[in-house]
């Protein structure tokens, strides 16, 4: 999670850094970020974790140490499981019905005894039976601490809900809703569940772990037992049912089985009456019809043999083979062979007419025998199957009283033996182990939950670390600083905590802390402020400034602000407490020891500091509009020789004399104020309002030849200081020294700065 927060805050950085390059490149305010923005976001947030990380390890022990503390308040639980196990060995049961008292399980019969362990129903019926809907622990109307964390967000849930008059307003049973009975039964019931941990012990093993939570270790046992001895009563009782639907059908089944047995006992009786024949007539019937085939195959040979003589007679006399006809009758038996001999081949042809007429009159002869003993030999044939099927329907009858008589008898037999079995039923699981009281209470864990409240504490203040370092916007670095203002950092000016200088230049002769001055005489020696180069410039660096004092009040043009140039310094700030009027000070104070003859000029009408030393009135304001020379009357003096403070701003009630100020920065007068005083000192600095809070500052530091921009360190907000450029961008200035204040020497080496250190 850490790591996704980090990421994806980076990617976003990294996404506005693009952006905002962008924008500077467009605006031509500030400059474009330099070197790789992944990397130095990166590394930000590496030194944002290394400063902060004793911190976050100091809350993360003062985390745990509390969470520690606070499992002593919490309620204390104490938890008991039992263990059951599913019968899985096969074992025959011969006594009884013949079925089998275990199966080899799979894992998706495991799987439904787990789910059936974490039924609703069995719950309710432990629920029931323990009455606890009356047990203020879990019917919910007991109240306690936990530091569980769901119980925690259910708490905070509950609590904002009623915060915003959400409740949970129930009617009544007439209005449809449910019974206040009834919510108070649900409730018990999902207590119940979530205080209970049903789990399989091993992914293939038929044993299961009944574990019961509860603030009395006896009350966790009782339960937990309850559950277990519910379960096998929920197994006995699906295998009653079973049993009693079983018997209903066997005893439905008996009583259509002995209708079937009255039916088919009448209709054999009334089959066996309509008998056709009895044994002994259909044996005769039998006996007739195989000697009437018998005679009928005898006629039927001789028959063919005599239509065979006679066709081949008839071919032999059709081919005029008269004498091979006579010869092959004679031969065949149709004439008699002596009557060759005596007689001629005509008597002989004669008698062959005779013969052949008398067999075919013997044919017709077979023919009509033929008919008769086919047709008596189908009326047998027909008496015979009527006889067969009537012994084949008689025969069905029996075996179909047979097969009800066995059904019946063994239905009979299993009733009797199912309804002894009824009370002995086994519910194909055991307890093998009971749920015992338990001595040490198992919630909450404290170390356990110390050492949980660390971490969290931990990777929470790492993880707001990051957050807020991605997020920032003040300016720490010589990187944020440039890149925001696109001015070079000039110095740095360090905070003084345990000495105020801006007090102690006052009360200690005008002596600064030795590592102020140190600070202070580095920002002199500065190019960027060039206190010594502008003095040998011909004209003032700022256009603005070069075409203000190119004229007087009299409109002669040409006229330089004094011999020796006199110098004009604006200091600037975006907002208020930057650390500008001390720095100023500060370098009043390096100007005057260094031989300059300085002058401060208070211009601040937001936050002066100078207030208390100022006794211009707003009639001397009206004088100083024609005689300028007029203010150098209210010049202060400072423990500090060579430089002077002019403090026009009065004290805050007094709107009509700020309004006056306002009024006198902005008229010629004040130009000429400027004029009269650089011939009396070689530096004057302007102590001006900050740029985002008064208008009168952009205008001051078109009037300067340097304009210094103050930005206080790990404070100064980004945006402010872009918005203060832009002011100043407006007014066509751009700052010549960018100076960081107020910045912590001790805490700035934790910055990855080594400009700043």
């Amino acid at each position: 999670m850490f790591a996704i927060v980090l990421f994806s805050s980076v990617y976003f950085v990294m996404t506005d850094q693009y952006r905002r390059g962008l924008d500077v490149e467009l605006s031509g305010l500030g400059a474009p970020s330099t070197g790789d923005p992944e990397l130095r976001v990166l590394s930000n947030v590496a030194w944002a974790i290394r400063r902060s990380f004793l911190w976050i390890v100091l809350f993360s022990f003062s985390g745990a140490v509390l969470a520690y503390l606070l499992t002593y308040a919490a309620d204390k639980k104490y938890t008991s499981s039992a263990k059951v196990m599913i019968e899985t060995r096969v074992q025959t049961e011969t006594e009884f019905t013949p079925q089998v008292s275990g199966l080899p399980l799979s894992l998706t019969s495991l799987e439904s005894e787990l789910e059936l362990l974490r039924s609703t129903d069995l719950i309710e019926n432990v629920v029931d039976r323990l009455d606890l809907t009356s047990d203020p622990e879990f019917s919910g109307e007991e109240t306690g601490f936990s530091l569980s964390p769901v119980a925690l967000l259910r708490g905070a849930i509950k609590g904002a809900l009623s915060l915003v008059g959400v409740g949970n307003d129930t009617g009544s049973a007439g209005d449809g809703t449910q019974s206040e009975a009834e919510l108070l039964r649900e409730t018990t019931i999902e207590n119940l569940l979530k205080s209970s941990s049903i789990e399989q012990i091993g992914e293939t093993s038929a044993v299961y772990q009944i574990q019961v939570t509860a603030k009395s270790p006896h009350k966790a046992a009782n339960v937990a037992n309850s559950l277990a001895s519910e379960y096998l009563t929920v197994l006995t009782k699906m295998k009653r049912d079973d049993l009693l639907q079983s018997q209903e059908w066997l005893a439905t089944r008996i009583g259509q089985i002995r209708e079937d047995l009255n039916k088919l006992s009448s209709d054999l009786e009334a089959h066996s009456i309509e008998t056709p024949y009895t044994p002994d007539e259909y044996a005769t019937i039998k006996a007739q019809r195989i000697k009437a085939e018998k005679r009928a195959k005898l006629a039927t040979d001789e028959l063919i043999v005599i239509e065979d003589d006679i066709a081949a007679i008839k071919n032999l006399r059709s081919n005029g083979k008269d004498k091979e006809a006579v010869a092959l009758a004679m031969q065949l038996g149709v004439l008699p062979q002596g009557s060759s001999v005596q007689s001629d081949l005509q008597s002989d042809l004669e008698a062959l007419d005779a013969a052949q007429a008398a067999a075919e009159q013997k044919i017709e002869v077979l023919n009509g025998q033929l008919a008769g003993l086919s047709l008596r030999i189908d009326t047998l044939r027909e008496q015979q199957v009527q006889q067969v099927q009537h012994d084949s329907i008689t025969k069905r009858i029996e075996n179909e009283i047979l097969v009800a008589e066995e059904i019946y008898r063994d239905f009979v037999s299993q009733l009797g033996r199912r309804t002894e079995q009824g009370n002995y039923l086994d519910a194909g699981a055991h307890i093998i182990e009971t749920a015992r009281v338990s001595v040490d209470h198992s919630d909450p864990k404290r170390s356990q939950v110390a050492i949980v409240a660390l971490f969290f504490v931990f990777f929470a203040g790492m993880c707001w670390t990051v957050l807020r370092e991605l997020v920032q916007n003040r300016l720490r670095t010589t990187f944020e600083y440039e890149s925001t203002t696109g001015t070079k950092l000039t110095a740095i000016v360090p905070e003084i905590k345990d000495e105020p200088p801006f007090e102690s230049f006052f009360t200690n002769d005008g002596k600064f802390d030795p590592q102020l001055s140190h600070f202070g005489r580095k920002l002199l020696a500065s190019s960027d402020i060039g206190l010594r180069t502008l003095r040998n410039d011909a004209s003032p660096t700022s256009p603005q400034a070069a075409e203000f004092f190119s004229k007087n009040l009299d409109g002669k043009s040409g006229q330089r602000i004094s011999d020796e140039a006199c110098i004009i310094y604006s200091g600037a700030s975006a907002l208020p407490d930057e650390g500008k009027t001390s720095s100023l000070l500060l370098i009043g104070s390096g100007c005057a020891q260094a031989g300059y003859r300085t002058l401060i000029i208070d211009c601040d009408t937001v936050t002066s500091t100078y207030r208390d030393l100022s006794q211009l009135s707003v009639e001397a304001l009206k004088k100083a509009v024609n005689e300028p020379q007029s203010m150098q009357d209210f010049i202060v003096g400072t423990p500090q020789d060579g430089l002077d403070i002019l403090p026009l701003i009065g004290a805050r009630d007094d709107e009509v004399r700020t309004k006056a100020v306002e009024d006198f920065f902005c008229s010629p007068a004040f130009l000429n104020l400027l004029y009269s005083l650089s011939d009396s000192y070689e530096v004057i600095l302007l102590d001006t309002p900050p740029l985002l809070k008064s208008v009168e500052s952009a205008y001051l530091s078109q009037i300067s030849q340097r304009v210094i921009l103050f930005a206080r360190w790990n404070s100064t907000d980004r945006n402010s200081v872009l918005q203060a450029m832009r002011e100043l961008e407006n007014a066509g200035v751009r700052p010549s020294a960018l100076v960081a204040t107020r910045v912590d020497m001790k805490h700035v080496k934790h910055y990855a700065d080594p400009i700043l250190r």
